[in-house]
């Protein structure tokens, strides 16, 4: 995420009509990227999960999650330029051939109510919504964006979901970089050996 001023693609400008097809594509790595996630969405899923222990939060991060890499670009105020930050994340670990989330099941998220803010704001996810050729080939990939039906978004409640992602990431940088860019205290439950993988 490179500003706090997210634009547009011309294609999205008189909002689109989008439903979910159910087919779980973008809930499978490969080349898709990552599931990042942050604090708000650990919270939830230890909540929904109902991991209460210490010992539960530490096997539940070695099962489910992997530390990833990171960048943010931060302007300090009053400065005139800004600078890239590179750092720690979490996302979720993939499994098996195809590549898919440990919490699909039949092509159902079986944590759908306490699913990430990603997977939660698809496909509003700034490095889609501003840029057309990123909204193009995802569109090749999804089936809801092929056939552009369903739910309509207008420009604000895209633009809503586009900067909710962001302001999410320029929070956990924030954390992080309070933390010296430790991953360990923001995330005291996970163990060092992670941070090899």
């Amino acid at each position: 995420m490179t500003s706090t001023e997210i634009k547009l693609s011309k294609a999205l400008e008189n909002g689109i009509e989008f439903s979910c097809q159910m087919c779980g594509e973008c809930c499978r790595g490969f080349d898709e990227g990552e599931v990042y996630l942050y604090q708000e969405d650990i919270e939830r899923l230890i909540k929904s999960l109902n991991l209460t222990k210490k010992s539960e939060l530490k096997k539940f991060a070695k099962t489910y999650l992997k530390v990833v890499d990171d960048s943010f670009l931060w302007k300090e105020p009053g400065a005139e330029r800004g600078r890239t930050y590179r750092y720690k994340s979490l996302g979720f670990k993939f499994r098996g051939d195809d590549e898919h989330c440990q919490f699909l099941i039949d092509k159902i998220c079986s944590i759908h109510e306490a699913r990430p803010f990603q997977c939660r704001c698809f496909p509003f996810w700034q490095m889609l919504v501003s840029n057309r050729k990123n909204f193009i080939n995802y569109s090749k990939k999804c089936p809801g964006l092929k056939d552009l039906k369903g739910h309509y978004y207008s420009k604000e409640e895209i633009l809503e979901w586009a900067n909710k992602e962001y302001e999410m990431e320029k929070q956990y940088f924030l954390e992080m970089k309070k933390h010296k860019f430790n991953i360990l205290k923001v995330y005291p439950f996970l163990s060092k050996d992670m941070l090899d993988k």
